[in-house]
């Protein structure tokens, strides 16, 4: 996992696409992260979990196609706990075709969702994959970027893997002009500056839309959730065409994988879910992961 995701030139500014980084449907930083994680605890989950990994996660976050993934390989048996959908869902499609269990709630609050996942008991995963552990996963790949960058910019979700970056950039010594971190949903703040404040200078900017409402602006360049956001700033507020400025994709959704029909393991009835007519925003309070 220590091999460098390359570094292009795209269009007016460069791309760190460690969306290269890949195992089976999925790919990113995150990946790596999952894969750190769960090789960490392995023998735990074998011995005192009986080999079930437990997923809780917005519908909207690759975390349940990441984990489905990393399950696969080292053959552990996954639970998937969100909202419960009835629309076409690509992470889920992807978790539930890699063998994944589904256990849906009737709505997206985050504690709901978490205490759904801690009554089936096994290896629980946090949401973003909150933990220590998963924070040097990534501090490597800061190794080849371009030198003398006035802007570094990068997508943030729950902000580890912006930790990591910051952490590389302190190990390796490189300096950029600014690191700048957008951020998706939940507020990160209080977590990075915990990690990394007064080590190093960093920007964090919150985007503007919420962070289930995905930009597709820019097509299937970029994943619609988080980096199209990240682009889109940079598009609008630095002037990337006199200055340095690199995106770093942490990773992108597989929109070649077709969504399939979800089976759920709960027997929840059909009135007692959210009304899908409205938007999910309108009736689930789903944060970024």
């Amino acid at each position: 996992m220590t091999s460098l995701t390359k570094v292009v030139k795209y269009k007016d500014i460069f791309l760190k696409c460690d969306d290269d980084f890949k195992l089976g449907y999925v790919n990113g930083g995150k990946l790596r992260q999952a894969l750190t994680l769960i090789e960490k605890h392995l023998e735990e989950i074998k011995t005192q979990h009986n080999s079930v990994v437990v997923c809780p996660c917005s519908n909207k976050s690759p975390q349940s196609a990441i984990m489905s993934e990393v399950c696969k390989v080292y053959e552990l048996k996954c639970k998937v706990v969100t909202y419960k959908t009835k629309k076409p869902n690509l992470n889920l499609s992807i978790a539930q075709f890699n063998g994944a269990k589904l256990y849906g709630t009737k709505v997206g609050w985050n504690s709901v969702i978490e205490a759904r996942a801690k009554e089936l008991g096994g290896f629980n995963i946090k949401m973003g994959f909150g933990s220590d552990d998963i924070i040097g996963a990534n501090i490597e790949q800061v190794q080849n970027l371009p030198l003398d960058l006035d802007f570094l910019v990068v997508p943030v979700g729950s902000g580890y893997n912006f930790i990591s970056i910051a952490k590389g950039l302190i190990k390796y010594n490189i300096k950029v002009g600014e690191l700048i971190g957008v951020w998706i949903g939940k507020d990160p703040r209080n977590l990075i500056s915990a990690k990394i404040k007064g080590l190093i200078d960093y920007t964090l900017i919150k985007y503007p839309s919420q962070y289930s409402t995905s930009l597709t602006t820019y097509g299937t360049d970029f994943d619609e959730i988080y980096e199209a956001k990240a682009y889109d700033y940079i598009m609008k507020n630095l002037d990337y065409k006199k200055y340095k400025t690199l995106l770093w994709v942490i990773g992108k959704r597989n929109y070649n994988f077709q969504p399939t029909k979800l089976f759920w393991e709960d027997n929840m009835e059909e009135t007692e879910q959210a009304v899908e007519e409205k938007p999910e925003e309108e009736t689930t309070k789903e944060t970024a992961e």
